[in-house]
Parts: structure tokens; C-alpha cells; sequence
């Protein structure tokens, strides 16, 4: 990696971050505390080293502290737990995949109460559900997304983990298709719609370009993630990474790797401004409350890459 030229990520979007960022901090590390969510200590400091706040507190900038809190509460949850996720299917413990993320769904759908014998885990999970179950803003039709989602990003996990454990990196188009649920983004998204207040019609958040350019949008932070995440996830012998992709598939220098995966990123920015310049009228008021929408998207692209420099995650 030393002799690597980073490339250059395009983004014109501006940087802004929620005043409310150390408060809602300091209100998950007590959450975190209160579900005693991770015990060892050496988690403990990279949880705070990874500043998932300050990603929060980007991606939505113009949230309440009260609601920024489930957000960066959520934040945190996704994070530890992917990453035991990952070491599951790093170490072939696939065993324990399935029903982990069968019992989470359980919660989500509220099918099942908590009980005793649930993981801290699974206590906050419940914890962060019944606080998005009673969101005055999610609908039915929002919490089936979201729930819908999820279950991409647990079926998602499996599939990396099955494929990690026999060694296999797939092909750049499968992975591509995949990773869109394996980054968790899309649930990320879905809390834009809640937390900025956002009702659009169905047949507004269901138009091709407007999927299109949520599509973009998870495109651009999975695979500046992967640029970013490289060295990390090399070094944990994780193969599902873009710039590993490319360079199996193209039997290319790392170095051409590195800058073939942000010319795809920089390429899918441009997508997304020349979509968001040509998306069709649906009259003056759902066309602001659809900007808001497309500011919340650039939010999280932009805090995604300002987060980058100050992490310590990678």
C-alpha cells in the first residue's frame, strides 16, 4: 500500500454536519453501556475510534437531537455487528449466521418478544425497532421497506460469508449486484424519508429514476467504502471489495485496481447529477419535498467521504 497513489474521489456536493453531533454521542455511549452491548474492551475502543458518530451526524445533518440519536444508536449497532458478521464468516462459523439473523428479523417484524436468554445484541436491536416502530413518521408502507431491506442486508451477510469461506471472489458484476445489500446502505436511506419528514407518493418514490438514483447514491458511498476499506479488509482476509474484484477479474496492477474503482465512483456521481437534473415534474410541491429527498442522498455521500479522514476505522 505504501506505493499507492490514492486516487481522487469526486464529489461536489457541500459538507455540512449536525450541531447536535457530541450530544447524540454522548447519549449512545450510554445506550450502548445500558444494553452492556459490547464487553471487550479492545471492541469498545475501535467502536469509538471508528466515530460513527461523526458519520451520523453528517449523513443527516439537519435532524433533531432526539432523532439523530436513534440514527447514531443504529449506527453503532450496524457497525459491531457486521463486524462480528464478518468475523463469523471469515473463521467458517456459518452455523451461527442463520439463526442470529433469523431471530433479529423476528424482533423486526415483532413475530416474537425479548427474552432473557437474547444477546445484548438482539436487546438494543429490539430497543432500536420499537423506537423506529413508534417514529411518528413511519408508515406502514416506510417500516416494510425498511424491514424488506434489512432482510437483503442479513441474506446479503450469508452470501459473503458462504463465498468467503470457500475462497471464492466473484465476478465484478455479481458483485456489484450484491453489494448494494451487503453495505447496509439501504436502510441508511430509508431513515432519510423519517428523519427529514419526507412523504412522497408511491408512484413518486417508485419512478425508475428516482430508484435509479437511490441506486447511484448506494453505488458511490459501497464503493468509496471498498477504496477506503481496502487495506482493512485485505489484512482480515475479506475478498468482497471492489478494487480486489477488478483486479482478479482484469488481472491488472493493484494500482490500475485503485483507480479503475474510483473512475466507476466518479463515474456514478455525474450519473447521479445529470438524473437529479432531468427527473420529470411532479408539480411545485412534491417536486421541493423530492429535493429534499435528493439533498438527503447528497448528505450521505458527502458525509461519507468527510468521515473518511477523521475515522479511525481504516
Amino acid at each position: 500500500m505504501n506505493n499507492i497513489k490514492f486516487p481522487v474521489l469526486y464529489c461536489p456536493f457541500p459538507s455540512a454536519i449536525n450541531p447536535h453531533c457530541d450530544a447524540a454521542y454522548q447519549r449512545t455511549l450510554n445506550w450502548v453501556r445500558s444494553f452492556n452491548l459490547v464487553t471487550d474492551e479492545s471492541v469498545y475502543r475501535s467502536l469509538l475510534a471508528g466515530k460513527f458518530n461523526i458519520l451520523a451526524a453528517h449523513a443527516y445533518p439537519y435532524a433533531s437531537l432526539e432523532d439523530l440519536e436513534i440514527v447514531t444508536d443504529f449506527m453503532f449497532w450496524i457497525f459491531f455487528v457486521d463486524d462480528e458478521f464478518e468475523k463469523a464468516g471469515i473463521s467458517k462459523q456459518l452455523e451461527i449466521l442463520e439463526p442470529s439473523h433469523a431471530r433479529l428479523v423476528e424482533i423486526m417484524k415483532k413475530e416474537a418478544e425479548l427474552t432473557d436468554i437474547d444477546t445484548p445484541a438482539v436487546r438494543a436491536w429490539g430497543d432500536i425497532m420499537q423506537k423506529l416502530h413508534h417514529f411518528p413518521y413511519a408508515t406502514s408502507e416506510w417500516v416494510l421497506r425498511f424491514t424488506k431491506n434489512m432482510e437483503d442486508y442479513f441474506q446479503g451477510i450469508r452470501w459473503e460469508a458462504l463465498n468467503n469461506s470457500q475462497g471464492i471472489t466473484p465476478d465484478v458484476a455479481t458483485f456489484i449486484k450484491m453489494r448494494t445489500s451487503i453495505s447496509a446502505v439501504c436502510p441508511f436511506i430509508d431513515l432519510i424519508l423519517i428523519m427529514d419528514r419526507i412523504a412522497l407518493p408511491h408512484e413518486v418514490i417508485k419512478h425508475p429514476m428516482v430508484k435509479r438514483l437511490e441506486l447511484a447514491a448506494n453505488n458511490i458511498i459501497s464503493w468509496s467504502n471498498d477504496i477506503f476499506s481496502f487495506d482493512k479488509e485485505t489484512r482480515a482476509g475479506n475478498n468482497f471489495n471492489l478494487v480486489t474484484v477488478l483486479r482478479q477479474e482484469y488481472q491488472i496492477s493493484l494500482q490500475e485496481a485503485f483507480d479503475r474503482a474510483a473512475e466507476l465512483h466518479n463515474a456514478e456521481v455525474r450519473l447521479f447529477i445529470d438524473m437529479s437534473a432531468q427527473l420529470p415534474s411532479f408539480g411545485t410541491e412534491i417536486d421541493a419535498t423530492l429535493e429534499r429527498y435528493l439533498l438527503g442522498l447528497r448528505s450521505w455521500i458527502r458525509g461519507s467521504l468527510d468521515w473518511y479522514v477523521k475515522t479511525g476505522r481504516y
